[in-house]
């Protein structure tokens, strides 16, 4: 469910195991599209066309958390949901993804959900902070930075339609995040850590290995571990941190294959995107061994307006690559300032 760059090389590598993949989106005019085995264009509230993609197939998952909860639950009374509704129904959502962590005494920066009865009233505590969406932001999208309780109420105009959350900023030695693996049968792997560098709010670049301690990555693992559990979860999880004077605090999850992933179609034995696919089809955990240290480079729009030409202009990639990064494009028809069109892969060492 869903057609971006995710599903793309979510297909790439469901084709390589021999599995044929159907993808049902709002629009044609995304990466999938041009891979996949059968395309289902539609709106996910048309029951219509959900029945006629529930019958075609005998396995589902997402590549991205926001499909409507009604669409998951359709699918789910009468065939397999991998990961299940419940786990993408707390990664939908900023407040119940912190709550379910802090439940399980995983380590958050302090939040507060804004409401009407609580937004005048706000501790100076969670100053600064960072206003959020609850829901969908993502790339830095649906995200304010403030410096004290006097801006909230000048942004924040209505709380009919929108749910806020309020985080309070901290300081950062580093961002990280952690791939795990879960099969039906209880199974569990991860990928190392991953350290990763934002630019407005979009991933900029990612290395894996983390340079951090043992002590770090295998406190990474028990927190993902006790996720995966906890959800009964079967699939890929990305559980993203924050390492703030040396303690790790849980920011954000991901129920499907993740940006700070894309380095293991290279750099590891088994892609992130092919364990996706091999869960789905019951298949057993892929090797998650890393070959090489590796970093990403995320290839954004901008690259086609770097030299202030209005008209978008295609990147010289020979320069860009320098006959040593490898070059993944997605395909996509309109490239625009922070949007992401690809990426790019250096393999740093053998392992």
């Amino acid at each position: 469910m869903g057609g971006g760059q995710l599903g793309l090389m979510m297909i790439e590598a469901a084709h390589k195991i021999g599995l044929s993949v159907t993808v049902f989106a709002d629009n044609r005019s995304c990466p999938a599209f041009r891979i996949c085995d059968d395309f289902i264009e539609s709106s996910f509230t048309d029951l219509d066309a959900l029945s006629k993609f529930r019958e075609q197939c005998d396995v589902f998952t997402v590549e991205t958390e926001n499909i409507p909860m009604s669409a998951l639950d359709y699918i789910s009374e009468k065939k397999t949901v991998c990961p299940n509704g419940e786990a993408i129904r707390v990664t939908q959502n900023r407040i119940n993804e912190k709550e379910f962590a802090n439940s399980l005494t995983i380590p958050t920066v302090p939040f507060i959900e804004i409401t009407t009865s609580n937004i005048r009233n706000i501790d100076s505590c969670y100053f600064p902070g960072i206003l959020k969406t609850a829901r969908f932001g993502y790339d830095g999208k649906g995200q304010v930075h403030l410096a004290e309780k006097n801006e909230l109420l000048s942004i924040v105009k209505d709380l009919t339609n929108s749910q806020y959350i309020l985080e309070k900023k901290i300081p950062l030695d580093t961002e990280l995040s952690i791939i795990i693996v879960r099969d039906k049968y209880g199974n569990i792997a991860s990928y190392p850590l991953a350290e990763n560098r934002h630019e407005n709010g979009i991933l900029a670049e990612s290395v894996m290995p983390a340079n951090v301690s043992v002590d770090v990555h295998k406190l990474a693992f028990t927190y993902g571990e006790r996720i995966v559990k906890q959800l009964d979860y079967v699939g890929v999880l990305t559980v993203e941190f924050f390492l703030s004077d040396g303690n790790l605090l849980l920011n954000e999850m991901a129920p499907r294959p993740h940006n700070s992933g894309h380095q293991t179609i290279n750099a590891s034995v088994t892609s992130q995107f092919e364990q996706q696919a091999r869960i789905c089809a019951g298949l057993p955990i892929g090797d998650t061994t890393l070959k090489y240290d590796v970093r990403l480079e995320n290839v954004l729009g901008n690259l086609w307006f770097s030299n202030n030409n209005r008209q978008p202009r295609e990147p010289d990639w020979e320069k860009l690559t320098g006959g040593v990064k490898i070059l993944k494009l997605y395909g996509k028809d309109e490239p625009r300032v922070g949007r992401k069109m690809g990426h790019l892969i250096t393999l740093v060492r053998e392992r």
